[in-house]
């Protein structure tokens, strides 16, 4: 046991002598529910560590209906393709946002499907503004997340399309394409007399054309209801990232100016 896990093991223990019996996810600040994650593995394994009472055990088993391929199914599989991340060990499924609401139709949508509760957390390190995460960490979820096409892992080095599920139903289609333009989509006049709707991605250099064929699925998907898009363009280089030393560029793509009004009307989304 090292050091950090120590630490997290003697704060459990005050905890519990505070509330006179072990505590319950709940009852402790976030800050520490998320270390017993981070360090340790799960809150359940903290709380074995410090030879405390475990109360709720990981839901492992699952109705049919919990993975069936509809609406919140796929409003899931759209945040986390952009602006969430299924871990690579399974462990877990992060959403972020700058927008505690958003974040919290996600919860109301695992808590529906799933009867499971997750845990949030701000993170400001590195940037000049909060971001709200909310974690699930399940691997049963995450393994079937994989299963129905949601990749795992740093998504801008991969080859992924939208899964065909989503791209063969009008009505999966909308509410993929609603999340999608909520999380990487932009509405900006820039001193022009019509607005501009436009959205990208950043994918890592080696993967540009599997980049192109996502976006265009996005184009093809808009093409539903009568909605059109301008050509995929590439945007210059990003900086080099420090956390993995890898270079993207940006994919973008923004809707013809003259179905703007069809666009907010059909899919129900505007920022």
């Amino acid at each position: 046991m090292n050091e950090e896990q120590k630490k997290i093991i003697r704060k459990l223990k005050d905890e519990a002598k505070k509330l006179g019996h072990s505590p319950r996810q709940r009852e402790i600040s976030t800050n520490l529910s998320w270390k017993c994650y981070k360090h340790i593995g799960s809150f359940n394994k903290a709380k074995k560590l410090a030879e405390l009472n475990i109360v709720n055990v990981r839901k492992t088993k699952f109705s049919r209906q919990a993975f069936k391929l509809d609406k919140d199914m796929a409003h899931i599989g759209s945040y986390l393709l952009f602006d969430g991340h299924i871990y690579d060990t399974l462990k877990g499924i992060m959403f972020s946002s700058i927008i505690l609401r958003d974040l919290q139709t996600i919860e109301k949508i695992f808590k529906r499907k799933f009867g499971i509760r997750g845990i949030y957390y701000l993170n400001s390190a590195g940037s000049n503004y909060q971001t709200h995460k909310f974690c699930i960490f399940n691997k049963l979820i995450a393994r079937k997340l994989v299963k129905i096409g949601i990749p795992k892992g740093n998504k801008t080095m991969q080859n992924f399309r939208v899964p065909q599920w989503i791209r063969n139903s009008k009505d999966l289609s909308r509410e993929f394409l609603k999340v999608a333009f909520l999380c990487e989509g932009s509405f900006k006049e820039n001193d022009r007399k019509n607005p501009r709707i436009s959205i990208n991605i950043a994918k890592a250099e080696q993967f540009l054309k599997s980049g192109i064929k996502f976006m265009n699925d996005l184009r093809f998907m808009l093409l539903k209801f009568g909605i059109r898009a301008t050509n995929c363009h590439i945007c210059g280089r990003n900086p080099i990232r420090k956390k993995d030393g890898i270079r993207t560029r940006n994919i973008r793509f923004r809707i013809i100016t003259e179905d703007n009004n069809k666009f907010i009307k059909e899919i129900g989304w505007i920022k």
